[in-house]
């Protein structure tokens, strides 16, 4: 008689809890928090980077790895060659036996896999050169690109509701200059789960700059499908943000690390600083709001 056996999602989210990986079938020598169908011939599962991740240098003596990346990003090192190999969401890569290969993941990478025969032939490598020990130390560094209603701009693949702050003080505004393009913008960033946006604006001001603040009122919405942003992990993001405006209650001025510098400017100054085209309107339209009071609907 046939057999249907199942995990659901949040199975597989509780049994990852504090771990990088589980098992959904092979041939198991320990027990593990996911129920899983024992097999002799092959082994499924799933990896999951809840922060950046540097795997030890490694091979396998005879299984082949079959990997699908089902979002984040991940290199990986060919230890013969010097060969790097770059991953992102929707990527599938074989991994022949005996490649000796070292890897690091992005914070949030997940990635299926088949691994035939489900056998314990890892071993580690362990006398890797400072070529290996320069790779790893040099990290993921994510870098973007921002586009203006520019028709050679890639189709967008996510949107992230967000919200940005302008703190007036003296008649200057706190900018800070992004590491990851390079160029000047207002602090801010991306909603959490569980969160309203105001309340994100908050945490975000206070991650980014140290300022513990209050929110006074809405400048302006954005949310233009041509404005995008391309990161070097695979993401394509469509413009979704709320600017508000705020007020400094405490705090000192400390940068997390997503910004190399602050700065507060004058308003009539502001533009001076190299910011992508979309941050140009909103500090134009901030200026506006100042003046006028007339929130900017986009």
């Amino acid at each position: 008689m046939g057999k249907i056996t199942s995990v659901n999602d949040q199975e597989v989210k509780n049994a990852l809890e504090g771990l990088t990986r589980q098992y959904f079938v092979g041939n198991l020598k320990k027990e593990q928090n996911l129920s899983f169908v024992r097999d002799e011939r092959l082994e499924i599962g799933i990896t999951n980077y809840e922060q950046y991740t540097e795997e030890p240098s490694h091979y396998h003596t005879e299984a082949t790895e079959y990997q699908y990346m089902v979002s984040g990003w991940t290199k990986y090192l060919d230890l013969d060659t010097g060969v790097e190999y770059e991953f992102k969401a929707g990527d599938f890569y074989t991994i022949f036996p005996g490649t000796k290969y070292a890897q690091k993941a992005k914070k949030g990478t997940t990635i299926i896999f088949i691994k035939v025969p489900s056998i314990n032939d890892k071993v580690v490598v362990t006398d890797v050169d400072k070529t290996v020990t320069d790779w790893y130390t040099s990290g993921l560094k994510t870098v973007r690109k921002d586009y203006y209603h520019d028709e050679n701009a890639p189709k967008p693949n996510s949107i992230h509701p967000a919200a940005a702050v302008a703190l007036i003080n003296d008649e200057k505004v706190l900018m800070l200059k992004r590491k990851d393009n390079k160029k000047w913008t207002l602090p801010g960033g991306t909603l959490d789960f569980g969160e309203s946006l105001t309340d994100c604006a908050i945490r975000e001001v206070m991650e980014e700059t140290g300022f513990d603040i209050s929110i006074q009122d809405v400048v302006g919405t954005y949310t233009d499908g041509d404005i995008r942003i391309e990161y070097s992990d695979g993401e394509v993001r469509q413009e979704f943000t709320i600017v508000y405006r705020g007020k400094i209650k405490g705090g000192t001025v400390e940068l997390d690390d997503e910004s190399s510098e602050y700065k507060w400017i004058s308003l009539d100054e502001v533009q001076s600083l190299e910011m992508a085209e979309s941050q140009k309107r909103r500090i134009e339209d901030l200026k506006s709001y100042l003046k006028t009071g007339v929130k900017n609907l986009r």
